[in-house]
């Protein structure tokens, strides 16, 4: 009795089928490599080698740049008062990295001041920076008449307070300090702050204040006028240093549940945009963490 062979036994058409496969596979595999061919040739054209011997090992295609995320610097001035324990427990909530900017008089102006101050000071994952201790006692043109004084102010919020760091933001000024970047919004209080730098402080303005009503407290800008307008100043690099943001908003103009759903709500867009990545002032582009000789406690 004859045995049948597996060849027999396939189904009918099967062997071609086989070979078609084959084939389709062969070809596939010369298309991709007279793509890759084709890829490493066009790169060479460009570079200007082309015609020349390369190694295989010296062909470098272009690697796609990896996103280079724009420094946002959220900063909340004027602590301790009735708005910051607010804005406080808002950037724990959303685990937010934030500076406040303590002007010490405010520390000892109340019992509930200076606790609130004792929670900001435990929690290692904000930042404490400073704010003088007056305030300049909101007499601003007064105060900037009188340099000396001036320094001594900030070195006394310095002395009785503390702070890591070298970071200061004068009162009632927009001006900056730091590194290569100077600048003063109001020209006669430019000996004062000169003298505040010389000190070995780090003097920073901002770049977008969060406007608000100095009269009921209420904030006036828009929460996403806000954050077009942080977009744009970003996108067109007019920020003292390009691709770093310091949003300047003030602790007293968040009391209200209205105005603490926009705090989370501004919270929210900067941390889920993939552009932008959150910091601390202390980590801005040439300030040396030191805290002035001076102004080291005892």
């Amino acid at each position: 009795m004859d045995i049948p062979s597996a060849a027999d036994e396939a189904e009918p058409g099967a062997a071609k089928t086989l070979f078609q496969s084959s084939v389709v596979l062969l070809l596939l595999i010369f298309l991709l490599d007279s793509c890759q061919r084709k890829e490493e040739a066009l790169f060479l054209s460009r570079q200007g080698l082309a015609g020349k011997k390369i190694s295989a090992r010296e062909i470098r295609l272009p690697v796609k740049k990896v996103l280079q995320r724009k420094k946002i610097y959220l900063t909340f001035d004027d602590g301790p008062n009735k708005g910051t324990l607010n804005v406080f427990n808002a950037v724990k909530e959303d685990s937010i990295p934030a500076s406040f900017f303590i002007v010490g008089k405010h520390v000892y102006d109340s019992p509930q001041q200076e606790v609130i101050f004792e929670q900001l000071k435990a929690d290692s994952t904000i930042e404490l920076c400073n704010h003088s201790y007056t305030h300049a006692l909101n007499h601003y043109t007064r105060f900037y008449q009188q340099p000396g004084e001036v320094v001594k102010d900030i070195e006394k919020n310095a002395n009785e307070i503390g702070f890591n760091n070298a970071v200061v933001r004068m009162p009632g000024r927009n001006a900056w300090r730091i590194d290569t970047v100077s600048h003063t919004d109001i020209k006669e209080s430019e000996a004062a702050i000169d003298s505040v730098h010389h000190a070995g402080f780090a003097v920073m303005g901002w770049d977008v204040e969060w406007m608000f009503d100095h009269k009921d407290l209420s904030l006036t800008t828009d929460t996403d006028q806000l954050l077009r307008q942080i977009e744009n100043m970003l996108a067109s690099q007019k920020t003292k240093t390009a691709g770093h943001l310091v949003l300047l908003a003030h602790d007293q103009a968040f009391q209200t549940p209205e105005s603490l759903e926009k705090l989370h709500y501004l919270f929210r867009q900067l941390k889920n945009n993939p552009e932008y990545e959150l910091a601390l002032a202390g980590t801005y582009p040439g300030i040396k963490n030191k805290t002035p000789q001076s102004s080291v406690n005892p």
